[in-house]
């Protein structure tokens, strides 16, 4: 077991503790972006991110009382064709704002992947620089994946049920799938990520260093998030 580098260990848990801070606020405004891009009016809170549509609500509340019975009882009315296409429409839109979350932080820890291998051979011998510890927390952007599947399967495990709220449920939902299929199958390829990052970019002498690092920094960085700096800077 490698000697633990206190002064590296210090850098390295402040550097998870912001990494999983700011790694949850780009993942919520790939949301944001996609929602804008559809023509929502959307909002980033610390945790999540909600989206409203003025045109599809201007609709809603123009809908008389008999026609709402009828939308109830599956009666005709005459613009029920218009309803059932709205409700497709909001549908898929829910679908891409959802999976634009997921879709930013891939991309973006598959960016940092591709700058890695694309400059390996400088992550021979030393110590790392600055530099290249930027790219590693960038590919560790897939780390959410197993982390999350990881919470889900504790949430699981005292609920009795796999969690459908979260971003992964909610796509394969929408595709016929297990709700926990889509999670499962990113949280390997993010593990596979986040495995070839550490044995191939990370320094034999900092192995240990890192691993303890991201256990405290990164735990620390999202539940303080979560429970205490978000609500109070992003309520």
């Amino acid at each position: 077991m490698e000697e633990i580098d206190n002064k590296l260990l210090y850098r390295l848990i402040l550097g998870f503790f912001v990494a999983s801070i700011f790694a949850t606020i780009v993942h919520e405004y790939g949301h944001f972006f996609t929602a804008k891009y559809l023509g929502y009016e959307a909002r980033v809170s610390y945790g999540s991110t909600s989206w409203t549509n003025p045109a599809y609500q201007d609709f809603f509340d123009g809908l008389t009382r008999d026609e709402r019975i009828k939308i109830r009882t599956n009666e005709y009315f005459s613009r029920k064709q218009d309803y059932q296409a709205m409700i497709k429409n909001i549908g898929d839109e829910a679908f891409l704002i959802t999976l634009g979350g997921p879709v930013l932080t891939i991309i973006i820890g598959t960016l940092g992947m591709l700058i890695a291998f694309l400059n390996r051979r400088r992550f021979t011998g030393g110590a790392l620089s600055f530099k290249k510890w930027l790219i590693v927390f960038t590919a560790l952007f897939w780390l959410r994946e197993p982390v999350n599947y990881i919470f889900d399967l504790l949430v699981t495990v005292r609920q009795g049920s796999f969690p459908r709220r979260n971003d992964e449920a909610v796509l394969a939902r929408y595709l016929g799938l297990d709700s926990w299929s889509i999670s499962f199958g990113l949280a390997v390829v993010g593990l596979l990520s986040v495995w070839i990052v550490y044995r191939r970019f990370i320094p034999d002498q900092d192995k240990t260093t890192f691993l303890l690092a991201g256990l405290l920094g990164g735990l620390g960085g999202y539940i303080s998030w979560l429970f205490l700096f978000g609500p109070i800077f992003m309520p």
